[in-house]
């Protein structure tokens, strides 16, 4: 869960005689209302040497090199002084001013679910910063700036609860959301792989990944299942070969655009009927999401991971509504207009004009999923079970496995062929 999100400005306070009292001085700070009756002091959440570790990493870009991700001034890593993960922002103004942005997260929580959240409040907070160096900074700038930001803070800890209690197909979409996930489904495809090499392999994008972390949806969706190997000793070498825990897919998932079948129901005799219909023809007449799944799946998941998208979409896919009398589903931090526009651009809503002029905002595309038994991987199955240990560098997607891996990948696509996956 995230803890915090604070905003710091960096402030060198130089007296006179040229001394300076370097400071962060905490503009806003925002904590998530829990039920435990004591209340964390962000002194405590954060110390002062990580503070400036965190300013010295994003203006030298030094010392997370090679143990955190840091992209563009951005920073996702861990606090070393006390138990949490951070994903900070550095922002430097015209008139020299600088800010720090925190927000934290117990070490167990998937960060880069919120990171979204957190770089769209940033990009809001930098025009907000830009706006206070080019004003003049009387007592009502000052209040105006603090309550925006901390609008801006409440909402982006809004939306992460959210984003905390996902559907099941929100889930699915998660594989789709993070590129850590994409890669282990693509290796996954290529037959059954051992934790330790799946990690290794993930380790060149991302250093030190929490696996726990990136396999949760798979686990959850129960798309992959995971089992030990005892291995095969090998006297030739001394070696055990094929000893571990492996993973082993069992559907193949995706993200794809279907009709919209309630919907469609209740507007066969609606007064834009025909229109709407012309739409639905000419759109699925064009529609191939087999062109390329996985970034349709990837546009379709930042879609549904929105929680207010999410929410809107959940009724209009059953009924059509004028614009001027759609109900309000959405939290008081969204606009109708951002919502509706980003609908439009990726082809989900259509905005249709009856005979009187009035606008009706209908679902073309309703976002369902596509599972598979994933048949591919049976040729693949038999084939490395044919090769020979030491024949092919074990480093290889395509190395040997040893009987005991073929015959339990087999057992469990068998046991698992008829399970479903239930939205």
């Amino acid at each position: 869960m995230v803890v915090t999100i604070t905003i710091f400005q960096f402030e060198l306070n130089q007296d006179e005689t040229g001394d300076i009292e370097p400071e962060f001085k905490n503009l806003v700070s925002e904590m998530p209302e829990t039920d435990t009756s004591k209340k964390l002091e962000l002194n405590d959440l954060i110390t002062e040497n990580d503070k400036y570790r965190l300013f010295y990493n994003h203006t030298t870009g030094l010392d997370f090199k090679k143990r955190e991700r840091m992209i563009k001034n951005f920073i996702l890593g861990r606090l070393k002084e006390t138990p949490y993960k951070v994903l900070s922002y550095y922002h430097h103004e015209v008139d020299e001013s600088q800010y720090l942005i925190m927000a934290l997260f117990t070490l167990d929580d998937d960060v880069e679910l919120y990171e979204g959240v957190f770089y769209l409040m940033c990009e809001k907070l930098g025009k907000i910063f830009n706006k206070l160096a080019k004003s003049s900074k009387t007592a009502q700038v000052l209040r105006g700036v603090e309550t925006e930001m901390q609008n801006q803070v409440k909402f982006a800890l809004f939306q992460i609860e959210r984003l905390s209690n996902l559907t099941k197909i929100q889930k699915i979409a998660l594989v789709y959301s993070n590129y850590e996930r994409m890669m282990t489904l693509k290796l996954l495809k290529e037959g059954h792989i051992s934790r330790i090499k799946l990690r290794s392999l993930i380790d060149r994008v991302k250093k030190n990944p929490n696996m726990d972390i990136i396999l949760k949806p798979f686990l959850e969706m129960n798309i992959v299942r995971r089992d030990w190997a005892r291995g095969v000793h090998k006297k030739e070498t001394g070696r055990i070969h094929g000893e571990g825990e492996y993973l082993f897919l069992l559907k193949d998932v995706s993200l794809i655009r279907v009709p919209p079948k309630d919907l469609m129901v209740d507007m066969k005799k609606h007064e834009i009927s025909k229109y709407y219909f012309d739409e639905l023809n000419d759109f699925y007449s064009t529609y191939d999401p087999f062109n390329d799944l996985y970034a349709e799946s990837e546009k379709l998941a930042k879609i549904i991971l929105d929680p207010d998208v999410f929410d809107l979409l959940a009724l209009l896919n059953t009924r059509a509504y004028p614009v001027k009398k759609l109900p309000n589903v959405l939290s008081n931090f969204a606009q109708l207009d951002d919502v509706l526009k980003t609908l439009q651009e990726v082809g989900i809503v259509k905005l249709i004009h009856d005979l009187e002029g009035r606008q009706w905002i209908c679902v073309i595309a309703e976002i369902s999923f596509l599972s598979t038994f994933p048949e591919f991987l049976l040729p693949k199955i038999k084939d490395r079970s044919a090769l020979r240990w030491g024949a092919i560098d074990e480093a290889s997607l395509v190395s040997p496995i040893t009987p005991e891996i073929a015959q339990i990948a087999l057992e469990l696509l068998e046991s698992t062929y008829y399970e479903k996956i239930e939205i």
